[in-house]
């Protein structure tokens, strides 16, 4: 990533860090909750204790990526969304939520959001002024309470207001598995499709497909490949990894 920014590339990076949180609390003696939407995709939720932990979390993974990156010659920048309110959110009253009987109900929100504005503005002045920016999944209200809202969500919402020319989903597996094999190329009706009906795509993955799915809907390129390879952007860019490509 470094080395194509220093080639003049424009590049976001939006993380992710769920596995720390998720350990941080842990150390802390505070057990993390995990609930399913009735599509399947399961997610974190967000009371007051794992926001305080959450946002912990994120900003140290935050600043050790950032770190990184200056040391690999970028001229990164790291942010939340909080920060100028680049993401800013609305918190979600209610869930709904499928429990372990196979019921739906009804929860409350937590401190989880739904993106509604990007200030697109700081963010590409940042790019202008030849900055990376690495941006934490942590978003603003208008009553000024900080949310959960997931780097997928940020993805997306990042994605459909600066437009670039490709948006890269970095996972721990080489691509989208479906049969033991990758994936190489879906369109975008093809991945909403996997991820109503196919078994296979669980957890993480899934609200990761349906996302760029989402993405690729808008007109723009996405790419599902392995970050934990050499040069994974540029591996990523030259062929690797499942592409979805926009309608038509």
């Amino acid at each position: 990533m470094a080395d194509l920014y220093k080639q003049g590339y424009r590049i976001v990076l939006a993380h992710g860090g769920g596995y720390y949180v998720t350990n941080l609390m842990e150390k802390l003696g505070k057990q993390p909750v995990f609930v399913k939407s009735p599509s399947g995709v399961v997610s974190r939720y967000t009371d007051w204790d794992t926001l305080w932990c959450y946002v912990m979390g994120m900003m140290w993974i935050n600043k050790q990526l950032t770190a990184k990156l200056i040391e690999l010659g970028a001229n990164a920048v790291g942010v939340s969304g909080v920060d100028g309110k680049l993401l800013l959110a609305k918190r979600k009253e209610h869930i709904i939520i499928v429990d372990e009987r196979g019921r739906q109900r009804v929860i409350d929100g937590g401190y989880t959001g739904k993106i509604t504005e990007v200030n697109t503005t700081l963010l590409r002045s940042l790019l202008d002024l030849g900055y990376l920016p690495v941006i934490a999944p942590i978003a603003i209200s208008e009553k000024g309470e900080m949310l959960n809202v997931d780097s997928d969500q940020v993805a997306y919402a990042i994605t459909t207001n600066i437009r670039p020319d490709y948006t890269l989903f970095l996972l721990d597996v080489e691509g989208l598995i479906l049969e033991g094999k990758v994936a190489e190329k879906l369109t975008a009706e093809e991945a909403e499709r996997i991820f109503r009906e196919s078994s296979e795509v669980t957890g993480g993955m899934k609200r990761k497909l349906y996302m760029a799915a989402q993405i690729a809907r808008q007109g723009i390129k996405v790419i599902l490949s392995s970050g934990l390879k050499d040069n994974p952007v540029r591996a990523a860019l030259s062929g690797q990894g499942t592409h979805i490509a926009p309608p038509g």
